[in-house]
C-alpha cells in the first residue's frame, strides 16, 4: 500500500463523495423514525444505529477526503491515554443506557447509547492493541478507516449467502431426518408451529422454546451459525487487504492491526441489529455479549491479516493456515451460542441434560474468551519484540 498523502487526487475526490452519499443515507435513516414513528417503533432503535454509523463513517471521509486533497500527512491512530477516555466514557454511558426502564428504551436517546455501547468497546481495544503494537507500527486513521469500511461492506458479501446457506441447511437436515425414526413427525411439529406463527403473527415464549429444543431447529442452526457464518464471514472481511497489498505489502504488525479494524468494522454493523434484539430483555447484557464479540471478530480478522502480511512475502501456506484458523475460532465461538440456546430450551423437558449443556457451554464460552484475550495481545506484542530484534541484528 502507499502512503496515504501519496496516493492520485482523485482518491480523495472519491472519498470525499463516498462521505457525502454516507452522511445523506445516515440522515435518511435517522429521519424515518420521525416520519413514520407508529409503523417503525421496533425498529427505531436499529434504525438510529445505523443512521449514526453513516454519519460517522461519512463525516470521516469527508474529513480524510479534505486533507487528502490538500497533502496533508496522516495522523496516527496512537494515543498513549486514549483508551482512558474510551473506558470511561463506555462505563458512563453503560450505567445511563441501564439505568433507562424497559418501556423507555426507543427513541433518540436509547438509540445513541446504544450505538455508543457498540463502538466505544471497540474503539477502547483498539487503542490498547495500538499500544501493544507501537507507536511505529501503529495504522493511520485513514488506513484504519479502510480497514473498518471494508469489514462494514463484507456484510454486504455475507448475509445473501448466510440466508441462502439457511435454507440448504434446513433442507438438508430434513431430508436427514425424514429417514429417521418419528422424523415425519418432528417436521410436522415444527412447520405447524411455523405455519401459525405466520398466520397469527404472535410468537410467545413457549412456542420458542418449542422450536429451540427440536433436533431439526438446532441442526440447522448449529450448521449454519457454526460452518456457513464462519467460514463467509472470515472469507470477507479482509479482502479488502488482499486489494491493497497489490500495490505495496506492509510488515506483519501493521498487517495484523489491519485485520483487526476489519473486524470491528464487521462487528459494529453486525452488533447495532443484533445488539437491539436484547432491549426488550436485557440491553446491558447484550451489550457485553457484543463487546466480547467484537473482540472475537478483531481476533479473528487480525489472524488472517497477519496471514495477508505473510503471504505478500511469499509464504502462501500462511493465509489458509491463518484463515482456517480464524474459522475454528469463529465457528466454536457460534457453536457455544447454539449449546447455550439448547441448554435453556431443554430446561422444562430434560433439566438434568439442560443443566450438563448450559455448565458445558459457560466452560467453553470462559475458556474462548481468556483464548481470544491473551492472543489478541500476545501476538502484537510478539511480533513487537521480534520486529526489534531484527532491527537490531542489522
Amino acid at each position: 500500500m502507499t502512503d496515504d498523502h501519496r496516493m492520485p487526487p482523485w482518491v480523495w475526490v472519491l472519498a470525499g463523495v463516498a462521505g457525502l452519499g454516507s452522511l445523506a443515507l445516515g440522515a435518511l435513516l435517522l429521519s424515518l423514525p420521525l416520519l413514520f414513528p407508529s409503523d417503525l417503533d421496533a425498529a427505531a432503535v436499529t434504525l438510529i444505529g445505523y443512521g449514526l454509523i453513516s454519519m460517522t463513517l461519512g463525516i470521516s471521509l469527508c474529513v480524510v477526503g479534505r486533507h487528502g486533497w490538500q497533502q496533508r500527512p496522516p495522523h496516527r491512530f496512537y494515543a498513549r491515554w486514549g483508551w482512558g477516555i474510551f473506558l470511561v466514557l463506555s462505563l458512563v454511558l453503560g450505567v445511563v443506557g441501564a439505568s433507562i426502564p424497559l418501556e423507555r428504551q426507543s427513541g433518540f436517546l436509547s438509540g445513541t447509547l446504544h450505538f455508543s455501547m457498540i463502538t466505544l468497546p471497540g474503539l477502547l481495544l483498539f487503542s490498547l492493541l495500538s499500544l501493544a503494537a507501537g507507536t511505529n507500527a501503529a495504522l493511520s486513521i485513514r488506513r484504519m478507516l479502510l480497514g473498518v469500511i471494508g469489514g462494514a461492506s463484507s456484510v454486504v458479501l455475507a448475509l445473501p449467502v448466510e440466508i441462502i446457506g439457511l435454507f440448504l441447511s434446513a433442507l438438508s437436515v430434513m431430508v436427514v431426518m425424514m429417514a429417521m425414526p418419528r422424523g415425519h413427525a418432528e417436521i410436522a411439529r415444527v412447520m405447524q408451529v411455523y405455519s401459525e406463527w405466520m398466520a397469527t403473527s404472535q410468537f410467545d415464549e413457549s412456542d420458542l422454546v418449542g422450536l429451540l429444543s427440536s433436533p431439526f431447529v438446532l441442526i440447522t442452526l448449529g450448521l449454519t451459525l457454526a460452518v456457513i457464518a464462519p467460514a463467509i464471514e472470515e472469507f470477507g472481511k479482509t479482502l479488502v487487504m488482499g486489494v491493497l497489498g497489490l500495490r505495496r505489502r506492509t510488515s506483519l504488525l501493521p498487517s495484523f492491526l489491519m485485520g483487526a479494524a476489519c473486524g470491528l468494522g464487521f462487528a459494529w454493523f453486525e452488533g447495532i441489529g443484533n445488539g437491539a434484539l436484547g432491549m426488550s430483555t436485557s440491553w446491558g447484557g447484550s451489550v457485553i455479549v457484543r463487546s466480547l464479540a467484537t473482540a472475537m471478530h478483531a481476533l479473528t480478522s487480525g489472524i488472517i491479516g497477519l496471514g495477508w502480511g505473510w503471504f505478500w512475502r511469499g509464504r502462501r501456506w500462511a493465509l489458509p493456515i491463518g484463515y482456517m484458523v480464524a474459522f475454528l475460532l469463529h465457528g466454536l465461538w457460534n457453536l457455544n451460542v447454539v449449546l447455550s440456546l439448547a441448554g435453556v430450551s431443554l430446561m422444562p423437558t430434560a433439566d438434568g441434560l439442560a443443566t450438563v449443556a448450559v455448565a458445558l457451554a459457560v466452560l467453553i464460552q470462559l475458556a474462548l474468551v481468556g483464548i481470544v484475550a491473551v492472543a489478541l495481545f500476545a501476538i502484537p506484542l510478539v511480533l513487537r519484540r521480534s520486529t526489534k530484534r531484527d532491527l537490531e541484528a542489522t
